[in-house]
């Protein structure tokens, strides 16, 4: 398992490119992995995310949630 210090950077390396993909609401690196938070389980987004992560960390294996919208409170 990496570090939660290699998390945190890897969450700082793919942000930029992963926020900009419609359905992906966040990013996060709980218990030190990097973890994709998606609006609804789509196998489109999830490809979009991997393809996205295997082009710039190709050793990154992010996880998936589902949690749907963030929304300011």
């Amino acid at each position: 398992m990496p570090s939660p210090r290699d998390a945190l950077a890897l969450k700082r390396l793919l942000s930029p490119h992963l926020l900009g993909i419609e359905g992906v609401c966040g990013l996060g690196a709980p218990g030190g992995r990097l973890t994709v938070y998606l609006e609804a389980d789509d196998a489109f987004v999830r490809r979009r995310v991997a393809e996205v992560v295997a082009r710039i960390a190709p050793d990154a294996h992010p996880r998936f949630e589902v949690t749907g919208p963030f929304r300011k409170q």
